[in-house]
């Protein structure tokens, strides 16, 4: 099977996900990898950015390999792709540009990184939260995921959210802010509370998350923080809880925001968890040479 792959043939993965994009080429017959990283690609939160940022990292990745795009097989994993509207359209938006494509959500790729395409529990903690299981004969099954609007509890977003709540009654109740998670709000935002409801309502899934490193640094001296941050604890663990069911599989933790939250988490929740192999890059690459491997086989039956 090796002996057919041309020594022109690349495979692609690409993570995108609320803050920003991961992708990585290799050259299936050298073991040679580019690495490129750019801004958030979240097909339901901005799908003309996200479409955007995808194909400035692929140009990028395949001017460092001078390659074609048409040499790659390509699989994306990203958020918001639980949408199959939206990835129906991005997929007809770069199905040309490449040899095989496939568009997957960040969600499943995660879950064929997280233990090399083994049976798992994975729960990725970021700007969006997500559970998967891939059960041990190759089902997988999707828990939360469906973004910012509606969902994402135990996120990086809705703790912002949380956050800016807390910051808008203090307002309501007191006229000015009072705790000193409120207070460090108001001064990451430009230092003027009138404010901090014209940001809101403005303010992307990305921006509610970038508050989150406060409620963790204030939480041992704010009562504020602290209730926000166990609120938060609480979801996770509802998530991971809802995610793993029945199935007695291993709990992989993904994602910027579950390092922080892991200390917090209580200790049922931390006997189950193990340690991730990979991530939802690898996942995609995963995929890809499975893509690439189908495609072989493909020719091989196809020849006969």
């Amino acid at each position: 099977m090796n002996d057919m792959i041309n020594k022109s043939e690349f495979i692609l993965g690409v993570d995108g996900g609320g803050t920003k994009t991961i992708a990585r080429l290799e050259n299936l017959h050298t073991g040679q990898q580019w690495l490129a990283t750019g801004g958030s690609a979240s097909l339901t939160n901005d799908f003309d950015l996200a479409l955007q940022h995808c194909k400035a990292l692929v140009a990028e990745l395949c001017a460092q390999a001078n390659c074609s795009s048409t040499d790659v097989t390509a699989v994306f994993g990203l958020a918001g792709a639980g949408n199959k509207e939206k990835a129906t359209e991005f997929k007809c938006s770069v199905v040309a540009d490449y040899k095989n494509v496939n568009i997957y959500t960040d969600a499943k790729t995660s879950l064929y990184g997280a233990n090399e395409g083994n049976p798992v529990v994975v729960v990725s903690l970021g700007t969006g939260s997500v559970g998967a299981v891939l059960t041990a004969d190759g089902k997988e099954i999707q828990i939360g995921g469906w973004g910012f609007n509606v969902g994402d509890e135990g996120s990086g977003a809705k703790m912002g959210v949380l956050a800016i709540r807390a910051v808008l009654s203090e307002l309501e109740d007191l006229g000015h802010v009072e705790s000193i998670l409120a207070q460090a709000i108001v001064s990451k935002l430009g230092g003027d509370q009138n404010n901090v409801l014209a940001w809101s309502t403005s303010a992307k899934p990305s921006d509610f998350a970038s508050l989150t490193p406060l409620v963790f640094e204030h939480h041992d001296k704010c009562c504020v923080a602290r209730n926000i941050l166990m609120e938060h604890v609480g979801h996770v663990e509802n998530l991971i809880d809802k995610t793993r069911s029945n199935y007695q599989l291993p709990v992989i933790l993904l994602g910027g925001l579950s390092i922080p939250t892991l200390p917090f988490l209580n200790s049922r929740i931390k006997s189950m968890l193990v340690e991730a192999k990979g991530n939802a890059l690898d996942g995609a690459c995963l995929l890809a040479k499975k893509l690439t491997q189908i495609q072989i086989t493909g020719c091989v039956i196809h020849g006969n």
